[in-house]
């Protein structure tokens, strides 16, 4: 995915969902930006939209900086 001229971050980790499906919470193992890693986020910061085979989130950082991250599914030939 092109980053449209924007810093690009990676970022690996798990999300959970509680017992309705909804997000509630991510943690991050592994990241570009290291200061990243560990990080914990809630509902209160981070919101998740799932539309088709994309997810977006936004969020703000602790110091203050907004990210946003757009993930595509990747479908495999059968």
């Amino acid at each position: 995915m092109a980053s449209r001229g924007r810093p690009m971050a990676r970022s690996l980790g798990t999300y959970t969902v509680d017992a309705q499906g909804e997000f509630s919470g991510n943690r991050v193992q592994g990241a570009t930006f290291p200061n990243w890693v560990g990080s914990v986020r809630t509902r209160q910061d981070l919101s998740l939209v799932v539309e088709g085979d994309r997810m977006v989130e936004h969020f703000r950082r602790p110091e203050g900086a907004r990210v946003y991250i757009e993930w595509e599914r990747v479908r495999t030939a059968q």
